[in-house]
């Protein structure tokens, strides 16, 4: 699983988790784009997700074992 299919899991809607992070939405598609999700957000998606989602899973390329 892709850790944005991961955020689509636990936040409904990458618009939900726009909403969240209290940024436009397609600033999140940008991420999409990119293919990865940059990490000035990992802390606070990890706090939002109460933990469920981990740095780990999104961003396996800085924080992977």
């Amino acid at each position: 699983m892709s850790p944005f299919d991961a955020l689509k899991i636990e936040f409904g809607t990458l618009t939900q988790l726009a909403s969240l992070l209290r940024m436009k939405e397609t600033a999140l598609y940008q991420w999409v784009k990119r293919g990865q999700i940059p990490i000035k957000h990992v802390k606070r998606i990890e706090q939002l997700s109460q933990g469920r989602l981990t740095a780990e899973m999104l961003r396996p390329d800085l924080f992977g074992k």
